[in-house]
């Protein structure tokens, strides 16, 4: 299982890079009005997507669980001349969320590490503000090779597009469409293996 806190300082690599520049701009084509408006990146990790669409939002507020991924954040934050106390360290599963409202909520590979699905996508809604929109970037459903190099994973080995759709659905979402839009391919052992990044959208 990945320990992100001891991962934070090293996290940032060519590759995580060079995929969080095409999420971002996938992420920004959804995007309408947003310098009016607010989001939130929920598993934000060191803020490699975020970062990139900081000029595209009237603000952002950065969230993860990893007190380390977090305080990468703030590092980058006060480099880009942003006030730091946007990035803060919760988990909407076991705290859920109070007092926030935002009009845009995304999220870069992080639902597939969240076992409860269902409770998480509901957690997200609430923050949302009628007319608002979920933005979920993750991976298609795989035979386990994304997360080979961690035995002990124990979260979900990508997602079916429809399933999550009919999640969204039934949890009060009016709208919800995915499609793919990556392929890319991972080394482990001198093994590549392939795999493809679908985004949701769902509005409130």
């Amino acid at each position: 299982m990945e320990n992100f806190d001891t991962m934070a300082k090293d996290f940032d690599t060519d590759r995580r890079a060079k995929r969080a520049e095409v999420i971002s701009d996938e992420i920004r084509s959804h995007i309408i009005d947003g310098h009016t408006k607010t989001a939130l990146e929920y598993g934000c990790g060191t803020g490699l997507v975020g970062c990139r669409l900081i000029n595209d939002f009237n603000s952002i507020l950065f969230v993860d669980s990893s007190p380390e991924m977090i305080d990468q954040v703030k590092q980058k934050l006060l480099h880009l001349k942003r006030p730091a106390e946007t990035a803060i360290c919760g988990d909407f599963i076991t705290e859920p969320p109070q007092n926030l409202s935002v009009d845009y909520v995304f999220s870069s590979l992080a639902l597939h590490h969240i076992k409860d699905t269902k409770t998480i996508l509901s957690r997200l809604y609430s923050v949302l503000r009628s007319g608002g929109h979920l933005l979920i970037v993750d991976i298609n459903t795989d035979d386990g090779s994304f997360h080979a190099q961690y035995p002990d994973f124990d979260g979900h080995n990508g997602f079916d597009q429809s399933f999550l759709i009919d999640l969204a659905v039934k949890t009060r979402f009016r709208e919800a469409d995915a499609k793919t839009f990556y392929n890319g391919s991972k080394t482990f052992n001198g093994k590549d293996s392939a795999y493809s990044l679908f985004i949701l959208d769902a509005m409130k």
